[in-house]
């Protein structure tokens, strides 16, 4: 990144802080660890589960079901439903987790830079500035870089 400035370098740093700080390391960990949990405890329920099997041709009693399958066939049928509907609350939570890391950055007095720099980045990266709404609010984990900059001025608005 030779782009961004040692400021701007300082705001993003002061933005990950943020998320130190203010629990989103832990609460991520605590959450995935949850979720894997839960998988697994719902896949040991279904592990034995003959009649699962042989709706996917595994129906000889004599030969055990190989893990493998069992993991397959689980996760692609029965779990991912589940999946789909965790994944969104998940993604909420963490676009929720990133503003408030950037308002972390902004009581910081780093938002001018953190601006710039999340700017410079997202060029960098060749990011969407104006992705789909609805598309982006499922799969973008990160709100736009629109959205961002818009919650860091009305912030620094408020503040002044």
């Amino acid at each position: 990144m030779t782009q961004v400035s040692d400021d701007e370098i300082l705001a993003i740093l002061g933005h990950e802080l943020g998320h130190w700080k203010l629990g989103h390391t832990m609460s991520n960990f605590i959450v995935t660890q949850l979720y894997f949990g839960a998988a697994f405890y719902f896949f040991s329920l279904c592990f034995g589960n003959r009649d699962l099997a042989a709706a996917f041709g595994f129906d000889d009693v004599d030969r055990p079901i190989p893990t493998i399958i069992a993991l397959l066939l689980f996760f692609q049928t029965l779990w991912s439903p589940v999946d789909k509907v965790l994944s969104f609350v998940l993604t909420i939570f963490s676009r929720m987790n990133e503003f408030a890391a950037d308002r972390f950055s902004v009581d910081l007095g780093m938002s001018r830079k953190l601006q710039s720099g999340l700017a410079l980045i997202h060029l960098e990266n060749l990011g969407a500035m104006c992705p789909d709404p609805w598309y982006s609010t499922y799969h973008y984990s990160h709100p736009p870089l629109v959205e961002r900059l818009s919650a860091m001025m009305k912030l620094e608005k408020k503040s002044k």
